[in-house]
């Protein structure tokens, strides 16, 4: 792990030095954002992009599974400083990139795909490009549409089941998704309470939003088995795996999110205890100790932050439980969009309105906040059954992957808890909007992922060297 972030490091500072005397010599590249600074940062990004792609490295399967994640930062610097959408080429350019890196990939690697994968893919691209082009917001979606659901994506698929094939795979999965899990942890708390003074505001709030914190919970409900499993392969001290789980716990109070409260703490729950001897009960036992020892402290620590003032504008309206679950859909607005979502799929039911319609035909909202009622809208019954037969494939190689290998079993429940965040939170899959600052397809990136992390248990294993 300390390899590849000394890589990292290596290449950002190349990058910046090269972009840095390209700025000496060409003073309009300086320009070409709100600042200086800003210029320099988001050009820079894109050169560590080029040099982690096409440059000799150790650590290359990390680089590709990492530039989505690292995007979704560099998307949310550039404000609105870039032109914005899924149609601007400053969005969409580390995922040219990352096509571009995997057409000189399959060149010199051959593609074992079954008749089956085959079939898949190419009902996936017949299928997905169908929905784009019915759109009514297609002007404004179909490059980055195009882009992600018709190659990078069936390319990743491509990449992940050839690599799938080397002995040290799995170790390499958890490895990446346990540092993935850390950077993207503490970029989220940076961009948190930077986003809280950025032009005076310190609204957490609304800050929040800003950070997307409600779409990044579902991809840290992805990646967080990879970083129980790499902990128990690594055998990692108590306490890292208890400073784990205290950022996940931390992200969830940031996101000031009811519903995430509502499923990550079983999650977290669920998942520790499926992994035998993650946590010993003695640090359980401290932790309690220490909590109830300094209660008083604490509660008045949490008195002063400004926090929590945020945090009781959220939960306040509740005086129980019961009364937090059943009345959850009518105070977070969700049953009005979802009512809209259903309108939308009134006027068209077998097809929907195409992809990337609700933005355009609903109240606003880049999708209805969740997967079956945008899926109703925007691709009808066919897209409906279709995805919900795929991600039931998904969960069955997941779920037969436990036969071989006991510790699976967290994976298949972070699928579980991934579709129970997209039905109730927010459908979080591929995003890309019309207007919006973020462009990006982490979700299926990682579920692809953990698909072939599960049959690697399956395969005869050989030595790939890329």
């Amino acid at each position: 792990m300390f390899g590849i972030i000394s890589e990292m490091f290596r290449k950002s500072a190349v990058s910046l030095m090269l972009v840095a005397i390209s700025g000496q010599l060409f003073s309009e590249i300086a320009h070409i954002g709100e600042s200086r600074f800003q210029s320099i940062v988001v050009l820079s990004f894109f050169t560590y992009c080029i040099l982690c792609l096409f440059s000799p490295s150790k650590h290359r399967f990390f680089h590709v599974i990492s530039i989505p994640v690292l995007t979704q930062f560099i998307q949310l610097f550039q404000k609105y400083s870039f032109s914005a959408g899924a149609n601007s080429l400053w969005r969409l350019f580390p995922f040219i990139l990352l096509n571009i890196y995997f057409i000189h990939f399959f060149l010199n690697k051959p593609v074992l795909l079954t008749q089956k994968e085959k079939l898949f893919l190419i009902t996936w691209n017949i299928i997905s490009c169908f929905f784009i082009v019915i759109s009514p917001n297609l002007d404004k979606i179909v490059l980055g549409g195009i882009l992600l659901y018709g190659f990078t994506l069936p390319m990743y698929f491509a990449y992940f089941k050839t690599v799938s094939f080397a002995v040290d795979f799995r170790k390499e999965v958890e490895k990446c998704l346990c540092l993935l899990f850390i950077i993207l942890g503490s970029g989220t708390f940076g961009l948190v309470f930077a986003g809280a003074s950025y032009k005076g505001s310190d609204n957490l709030l609304a800050t929040r939003n800003i950070t997307d914190t409600n779409v990044t919970m579902a991809y840290f409900i992805l990646l967080w088995p990879f970083v129980l499993l790499f902990s128990n392969t690594n055998n990692l001290f108590q306490i890292t795996r208890i400073v784990f789980i205290l950022i996940f716990t931390g992200l969830v109070v940031i996101s000031f999110s009811r519903g995430a409260v509502l499923i990550i703490v079983p999650y977290l729950i669920m998942t520790i205890l499926s992994i035998r001897n993650f946590l010993r009960f003695y640090w359980l036992i401290l932790l309690v100790l220490a909590i109830v020892f300094y209660d008083y402290e604490i509660q008045v620590f949490l008195a002063k932050q400004d926090m929590m003032y945020f945090w009781k504008l959220r939960f306040d309206e509740i005086t129980s439980m019961d009364a937090f679950i059943s009345r959850l859909p009518q105070i977070s607005g969700r049953a009005e969009i979802h009512a809209v979502a259903y309108t939308l799929f009134l006027q068209n039911p077998l097809f929907g309105n195409g992809t990337g319609s609700f933005e355009m035909l609903g109240p606003g909202y880049r999708e209805a906040h969740s997967l079956f009622y945008t899926l109703l809208a925007e691709q009808g019954i066919s897209g409906a059954v279709y995805m919900y037969a795929v991600l039931a494939a998904l969960g069955i190689s997941l779920w037969k992957s436990i036969e071989t290998d006991r510790n699976g079993i967290v994976v298949f429940i972070a699928f579980i808890f991934y579709l129970i965040f997209n039905h109730t939170v927010g459908s979080v899959f591929v995003i890309i909007p019309g207007k919006s600052i973020t462009v990006n397809c982490i979700a299926p990136v990682l579920l692809i992922c953990m698909y072939f992390y599960a049959k690697s248990c399956l395969y005869s294993f050989q030595e790939t060297d890329e």
